[in-house]
């Protein structure tokens, strides 16, 4: 079978998803137990701020391999600005590997639709405001603005929204690999993953290529 590599986005916990804790470390300790590498694509919290960190306690020391790359996505950005010890973030939105001959960008995916003006107004406007709000208000007011984020998602966010075909040329790879739609697409050059918190899939990479994995 070869080197195997990973990729599973969009599990979406909550601190108090106690059940969905275990199901994603569960799947961590077996289907992702012998491969080479796993790639988070985003969104592994359905929030995440700067603080929270003792409610998620045996996710974080499950993460901690160097096998593991945690890429955060739209709704755990704020990840990028949170040291966590032993664990591998990714600190860009983007970025590329190699698997073989191919050249691959990964992502969670938010930096790659169209037809979502409302999530590119936030994205552009509205994070570094919450960057400074993170580091400066206390738990409680923090805890308040993401739930009212998560609330408000499903209005910011066009259920039309999508990805352009030829995004891989766009981006100068082989391929891309993401989450964020919450919805499996695959064509040419784009492999988009469904949420593991609906459906528990995730995408295989080995010398026969991707497949996508349920348990």
């Amino acid at each position: 079978m070869g080197i195997v590599h990973i990729f599973v986005a969009d599990i979406h916990l909550r601190p108090d998803s106690k059940d969905q804790d275990d199901r994603f470390i569960s799947w961590l300790h077996g289907p992702a137990a012998d491969a080479d590498g796993i790639y988070i694509l985003g969104d592994l919290f359905d929030y995440w701020y700067t603080g929270i960190e003792a409610r998620f306690k045996d996710i974080l020391e499950a993460l901690q391999s160097p096998r593991i790359c945690l890429l955060p996505g739209n709704r755990d950005f704020l990840l990028s600005d949170t040291p966590l010890e032993g664990i591998n973030i990714i600190r860009s939105e983007e970025i590329v590997i190699t698997i073989g001959p191919t050249k691959v960008l990964i992502a969670h995916g938010h930096t790659l639709t169209h037809g979502d003006p409302g999530f590119n107004l936030m994205h552009r406007y509205g994070w570094p405001i919450l960057r400074n709000l993170d580091r400066w208000l206390p738990l409680p007011l923090k805890d308040l603005i993401a739930q009212r984020l998560i609330r408000s998602s499903r209005v910011v966010r066009h259920l039309t929204a999508g990805i352009r075909e030829g995004i891989a040329i766009e981006r100068g790879v082989d391929m891309v690999i993401c989450g964020h739609l919450h919805r499996s697409i695959t064509r040419p050059g784009l492999i988009v993953l469904p949420a593991f918190h609906d459906t528990g899939a995730w995408l295989a990479w080995d010398n026969a290529g991707p497949r996508l994995c349920t348990k």
